[in-house]
Order: structure tokens, then sequence, then C-alpha cells
């Protein structure tokens, strides 16, 4: 009788558990639908303690053929994202991609900026605006800093990415994304890294306002600004647009530019290459003197050249300081600071 009751209590046992392995158990992953990508999507790398490719992708797009970057200028394409971990970012590229994942060329990109909202842009002293570090137009091409230096990046810190894109051909284009990919070195596997400021250096800095260019037109523009803190500039990098002549960088009382990128333009002035500047040793810049951003568009089309962008993404190494960090970032935690704080 004993084991009549116990083989019958087995066998309960075992027909409940078959009833909840089918149905509420883990799914047979072989066998699951794969969920399509959201509209717009983000693809990390998972944690790494060397260096880390984070990707993320924009999209999609429809562009017209002929399509200006105006269309979207008023409402690019947009993330907000964060990282997982404190990071050091050391460089950013970026692409244009078909439906496919098919690489298209380099002049959809009109303008793509990344901003961080935790931390204040300090060249717009009119309102507090999120500050740009990373941004490049078409001519850009990818930024590198320079080595064993990198922007930090907290895990709380609230980044966006905006991009515009246009469209200088005359075929249409669906589902178009823009990608960029982020290099990251993990703070807690870092050591002896040099913190850089951002700058972002345009003629207006609070609202990032295109310069118009009338038809035939040849125009300067030029935008003082006060360095905020002491660094090296060890990098910089010019953006421009097609019609763009030069963008240069000079400090008050100095003779020649600090930085000066001279665009080489095609036979119908289309931006072929355009320099950039990256001197481990650095340039000295000190708080409170002045420094100058210079742009020359010279439109020989009878076009409104009206969405050019003059521009420098400028990085300033941070000098070693023993001060203690404060609570909340600000632009002038350093690179020791920060790690000082993570291995607290």
């Amino acid at each position: 009788m004993k084991l009549s009751i116990i083989y019958w209590s087995l066998f309960a046992i075992h027909f409940f558990l078959s009833a909840c392995s089918n149905q509420g158990g883990v799914p047979n992953v072989s066998s699951s639908p794969v969920e399509e990508p959201a509209p717009i999507s983000a693809i990390t790398s998972p944690p790494s303690t060397t260096l880390q490719k984070l990707t993320y992708k924009i999209g999609p797009f429809s562009l017209k053929a002929g399509q200006n970057a105006q269309t979207m200028w008023e409402s690019p394409g947009s993330i907000n994202f964060q990282t997982d971990e404190p990071l050091w970012i050391v460089s950013f590229e970026t692409a244009v991609e078909d439906a496919d994942g098919g690489e298209l060329p380099n002049k959809f990109l009109h303008l793509a900026m990344l901003t961080n909202r935790s931390e204040a842009n300090p060249l717009c002293t009119e309102k507090e605006t999120a500050n740009p570090f990373f941004a490049a137009t078409a001519a850009t091409g990818n930024i590198k800093l320079p080595e064993n230096s990198g922007y930090a990046v907290l895990k709380d810190d609230e980044l966006d990415a905006e991009v515009v894109l246009k469209n200088p051909t005359a075929q249409e284009f669906d589902d178009v994304y823009f990608k960029f990919t982020l290099t990251a070195v993990p703070m807690m596997a870092a050591r002896n890294f040099q913190d850089v400021m951002p700058l972002f250096l345009e003629i207006d800095p609070c609202n990032h306002a295109p310069i118009i260019v009338a038809p035939k037109e040849f125009v300067k523009k030029s935008s003082t600004f006060t360095v905020p803190e002491d660094g090296l500039l060890t990098a910089a990098y010019g953006l421009l647009q097609d019609y763009g002549v030069e963008v240069s960088l000079s400090a008050k009382d100095q003779p020649t530019p600090v930085f000066e990128a001279k665009a080489e333009l095609s036979s119908d002035h289309k931006i072929i290459s355009l320099p950039s500047f990256e001197d481990p040793a650095g340039i000295p810049l000190f708080a409170g003197d002045e420094i100058s951003l210079n742009v020359a568009y010279d439109n020989r089309s009878e076009q409104w050249h009206d969405g050019a962008t003059g521009a420098i993404m400028a990085y300033v190494t941070r000098p070693e300081r023993d001060a203690k960090p404060a609570t909340k970032k600000e632009t002038a935690i350093t690179a020791n600071n920060v790690q000082k704080m993570l291995l607290k």
C-alpha cells in the first residue's frame, strides 16, 4: 500500500512539472521569433576590460532625390542614451548605410553631433546648454583623440545624438540609417589616462544656427570666445560643407593661427579633404585668454546655401590637479580625480 502511494505521488509530481514546462518554462530559443529592430536603435558591445566598440544606429530615413539639409534641420534624427559603466571615449566614427547595411557615400552626412546634457557648454554664456563632445560633417572624417587620452563619460551622464542628412543625388533612397561608433576604455581598467575638455567652437554656440550664404557670395564669419580653463590644445577637427574655403582658430596677439584647416576643393568647389590637427605635446591655452574662430565660404553656385556649418571640434588636455572632485559632473573634473573617485 505504501509503495502504491509513493508511485502515484511521483506520477503526480512528474505530471505537474511537465505541465509547467509546457506553459511557463524557459522557451526554446531556437524556435522563438526574432523581433524586428526598433526604428531607432542602439547596439552596444558587452562589458569588457579592454577596448569597447559601442555602435548606435538612427533611422530609418527616406531621402528624396535632391533633398537638402534644411528638410531635416528643424527635426533631426536623434537618440538619447547612457553607458553601462564609466568610460573614456577615445574615438568617434560615422557612416551612412542603406537598408541592407551597405555604406553610402559620406556626402549624405550634413552634420552629426553628440552632446552631454549632464555637462554645461562652457562656450555658451547666454544660457545653460548641453556640451557637444563630438561633431562631424562629411568633410570632417573620423575623430580620434591622442593616445592615452579620452573624454570622460560617467554612468549617469545623459547623452544625446542628433543627425541631419541630405541627398545630393538624383536618386531617391529609402530606409537610410546613420551609424556611429564610439571606441571606449572602461575607467576601472584604465590607468594614467589624460582627461580632455571638448570645445565646440562655432558662430552660434548656444543654438547651433547654420551660416547662410547667398548665391555667388563670398562670406567671412568670426566669433570670439574666452578659454574656460588652462590646458593644452592637443587635437582639432574642422567642420565645413561644400563651398567652404577654410576654418581657423587664432589666439589674441598671435601672428599665425593656432589651427588652420584649408579645404582641398574640386573644380566645382566641393570639398575633397579637410586637414585636422593633433599634437600630443599640445599648444598652451590659459583660462581667461581670448580665442577666435574664423570661417570662410565661397558659394559659386546659383543656389542659396542656407545650412552651412563653420566650426572646429577642439580637444584641450587638462593639467593634473589634486582638487577634490565635485559630486555633480562639471567641466573642471579631471582624469585622475575621476579614477580616484571610482577606486575609493
